[in-house]
């Protein structure tokens, strides 16, 4: 490669992903931990560092890696359109030097009982730079993965709680 010329970024305009997690906790515990800043600084996978800017609106440095592109990236992250204890949504808008994400999801709880939550959840992302040369269905993968990662460690935080009370 000559000096001074750039690998060829590409955009994947929008990638959607959804799914569903089952919590063995009432409602509303599930949805005071998933509102805890320190339970989602704790549980979002690569977090190096997690701040408050305002109501529900955070800034954090995350380690990602795809497949052979690794980096860090600076986020924003905004909860919003909460309605308690079943709706909530969030954005994020990160930027890298391997290339940028912004999205948003929608995550409903919904009761199956008194100790049994279910969310449902759905997301749509655009992903650009060189991370989304890796091609789509491989970033699928990796997002579905990182969202189970995150669900679990949610799981184990709502555990420490219920046993705390």
């Amino acid at each position: 490669m000559r000096a001074g010329v750039k690998p060829v970024a590409s955009i994947i305009p929008s990638m959607k992903l959804d799914g569903t997690y089952t919590f063995e906790a009432p409602r509303k515990l599930v949805w005071d931990t998933l509102q805890d800043p320190e339970a989602l600084r704790n549980a979002i996978p690569g977090v190096e560092a997690f701040e408050k800017i305002g109501p529900d609106e955070y800034n954090a440095k995350m380690k990602i890696g795809v497949a052979a592109i690794k980096g860090t990236y600076t986020s924003k992250i905004r909860v919003f359109d909460q309605q308690e204890p079943s709706h909530y949504k969030l954005s994020i808008d990160a930027t890298g030097s391997p290339g940028f994400v912004k999205g948003e999801g929608t995550f409903e709880l919904l009761e199956d009982g008194p100790d049994k939550t279910t969310i449902n959840w759905s997301g749509d992302a655009q992903i650009g730079g060189l991370v989304a040369g890796v091609g789509q269905r491989m970033l699928g993968g990796v997002a579905k993965m990182t969202v189970g990662q995150l669900w679990k460690a949610m799981e184990s935080q709502i555990k420490e709680r219920q046993g705390a009370a």
